[in-house]
């Protein structure tokens, strides 16, 4: 099993990860397919990266999982410009 090195970690008001990868590439491609529709004026929203070292165990609404450490900051970070994700971040 490869060292996970990027959590992609999205959800409106509770942490939700959505599993880990060992390459940031690996990471986008997976924030990009959970995409989640959000309940309120931003409606599309590609879930955060973080780095692994960035991320803890918490247990939530969801149950065992991962959230950011308290003032981790992603690495990257996306939106959608018509209909294509556009990344930001540290590390692109």
């Amino acid at each position: 099993m490869k060292k996970v090195n990027y959590y992609v970690i999205g959800g409106q008001y509770v942490s939700y990860c959505y599993g880990g990868t060992p390459t940031l590439i690996g990471a986008k491609r997976l924030a990009s397919k959970s995409a989640e529709y959000w309940d309120n004026w931003q409606g599309w929203h590609i879930p955060d990266i973080y780095k692994a070292e960035d991320v803890e165990d918490v247990n939530n609404f969801y149950g065992d999982g991962k959230a950011p450490k308290s003032g981790a900051m992603p690495v990257a970070w996306a939106w959608y410009n018509n209909g294509q994700p556009i990344w930001e971040g540290i590390e692109k």
